[in-house]
């Protein structure tokens, strides 16, 4: 029972890590398409400006319109949690190597079911001070299809690197 449990909390570790990677990833691609889209937007617009004058109300309100944005943009989260999900995602990964490497006496029945049941809440323990640590006061909000792709890239990884999972 203990031995399952631990499997279950390595296997949500491991999830976790691929979720905060690909939370990172959507977050820069965000913040990097409203940089470029407000760098498009502001040079077009004076560009445009110079050429057409005729339309010179409209372009006026796309610089505005840019420029409203640009100051928004600073208030959005998208950049802030880049680089706590980073720092949580490389200290998270560590802390699954280490529980994957603690597997082996876990799987040969080495330990005792308080041996296990101490180093499952052990992770935890880790676990909730990695992420408290690097988003203190900061809330991450959770996106599902995220965590969906999260679960299937870790099911990869353990099928990958312990074969034996393919027939259970």
């Amino acid at each position: 029972m203990y031995q399952a449990q631990y499997w279950v909390e390595l296997q949500s570790l491991k999830a976790h890590v691929y979720y905060l990677e690909l939370y990172q990833i959507r977050s820069e691609n965000i913040e990097r398409g409203i940089s470029i889209v407000l760098a498009i937007a502001s040079a077009g617009s004076i560009g445009g400006w110079a050429i057409w004058k005729e339309y010179a109300f409209l372009w006026g309100v796309l610089i505005m319109l840019s420029q409203v944005i640009s100051v928004v943009y600073k208030f959005l989260p998208f950049k802030a949690r880049i680089k706590p999900l980073s720092a949580a995602g490389i200290e998270l990964s560590v802390l699954a190597d280490e529980a994957e490497k603690a597997w082996f006496d876990v799987a040969q029945g080495e330990l005792t079911e308080r041996e296990i049941n101490d180093k499952r809440f052990a992770i935890r323990k880790k676990k909730s001070a990695v992420m408290k640590s690097a988003f203190s006061g900061m809330a991450l909000p959770e996106k599902t299809s995220l965590m969906k792709k999260a679960e299937v890239q870790m099911r990869k990884y353990f099928l990958s690197h312990y074969p034996e999972l393919i027939n259970e």
